[in-house]
């Protein structure tokens, strides 16, 4: 497989747009990645749009607001992991030869008024809040984990979106445990606070060959798509079949494990990694599943600061959620990985070496990618 490079990314920001604005979101956010990369749509073969809503319209749709080439469309769908889900498609086709230049889509904004809570309900999965409110119950039984520390990964995502222009919740203040911790009580343990708020929006990223990354007129450090690896649920004893919205956890624990065995790369050169933080609770898990620390190791490295700014520095540790996560950041489903696709880029331009992507999408899977800052294309 030959290599795959992200270009250019771009987004539009997450938070209320009115329904039926899809069409412009998509534009917007298109045009900002072909920006970035130095390039036009006319050069893209192939494009790729990922959503989770099912009122957002396809993709088909939203490239001719880009233009009528006769390219190659393809649309993801994926829950949560829409957008990565898109990405992993665009990596395929690059890397298999197929295409030389795909423009990936991430974008959530239906055409009429309808919740996503409404839309996960429906599919047969327990209320979100619910569920995760579930699995702090049982850690905070099993491990002796509280709602500071809960607090406490919601206060350093809500921090990082502070510096986020595209975030979906971007305080003016900085965020303590104490004002997370005293946030409306949505499902016991979590607060509004520890949950994220949906949305609306969309991103995008050009992703490409090495030839055509050559062919671009662009100052901006290379960054390459090492890896990418897509695991559903493998059966085990007690396993949940309906409405656990995502899957074991051994499912995260091999997609990364994957993910890294196909890059060559070792958890612990990792510097920044973005993953799926719908609820606080599942950072917390995620910072063991993902190999950064050992089972029930991760309370005690939060308490000390770990995972936040500088972690990478203090403790040999990556920084999660560098843009808010989805906590702060926003979630609006189909555009979220594509969001952590363009977090990733700004991170690995501005020095960072190694950073990895992950997203869930109920059903389930589990999509895992690694990112690496390379030498100049030529």
């Amino acid at each position: 497989m030959r290599e795959v490079y992200v270009a250019g990314t771009g987004m539009m920001p997450f938070g209320r747009h009115p329904a039926g604005s899809a069409r412009a979101l998509a534009r917007g956010a298109s045009l900002a990645a072909l920006a970035d990369a130095g390039c036009a749509f006319a050069d893209m073969d192939g494009f790729v749009a990922g959503s989770a809503h099912p009122l957002t319209p396809r993709g088909v749709y939203l490239a001719k607001e880009l233009g009528v080439t006769g390219l190659p469309v393809l649309h993801a769908e994926h829950a949560s992991a829409s957008g990565l889900a898109a990405v992993h498609l665009a990596w395929t086709l690059v890397g298999s030869g197929e295409h030389e230049a795909v423009l990936v889509l991430g974008i959530d904004c239906p055409e009429r008024e309808v919740s996503a809570l409404s839309v996960i309900e429906g599919e047969g999965n327990l209320p979100a809040p619910a569920l995760f409110a579930m699995w702090a119950a049982r850690r905070m039984h099993d491990r002796g984990t509280t709602s500071r520390h809960l607090a406490a990964v919601a206060a350093k995502n809500w921090n990082y979106a502070r510096a986020n222009p595209f975030a979906a919740r971007r305080s003016r203040e900085e965020v303590t445990l104490e004002k997370v911790l005293a946030s409306r009580m949505v499902a016991p343990p979590l607060t509004s606070m520890m949950c994220t708020p949906w949305g609306k929006g969309a991103a995008a990223a050009v992703v490409c060959s090495r030839e055509f990354l050559a062919r671009l007129a662009s100052d901006a450090p290379a960054v390459r798509l090492v890896s990418s690896h897509v695991e559903s649920e493998t059966y085990a004893p007690g396993h949940v079949f309906e409405g656990a919205i995502v899957g074991p956890p051994a499912m995260t624990r091999a997609a990364a494990a994957a993910a890294c065995g196909k890059a060559g790369v070792d958890p612990r050169d990792v510097e920044v990694v973005q993953v799926h933080d719908a609820f606080a609770i599942e950072e917390l898990f995620y910072y063991e599943l993902l190999g950064f620390c050992a089972e029930g190791e991760s309370e005690g490295l939060v308490e000390r600061g770990a995972f936040g700014p500088g972690s990478r520095e203090r403790f040999g540790l990556p920084e999660f959620s560098t843009h808010g996560g989805l906590l702060a950041g926003g979630h609006p489903g189909g555009p979220t990985g594509v969001a952590q696709v363009h977090e990733t880029v700004r991170q690995l331009r501005a020095g960072r070496r190694l950073a990895m992507c992950h997203m869930l999408g109920a059903g389930s899977v589990a999509i895992t990618q690694i990112y690496q800052r390379a030498k100049a294309a030529g």
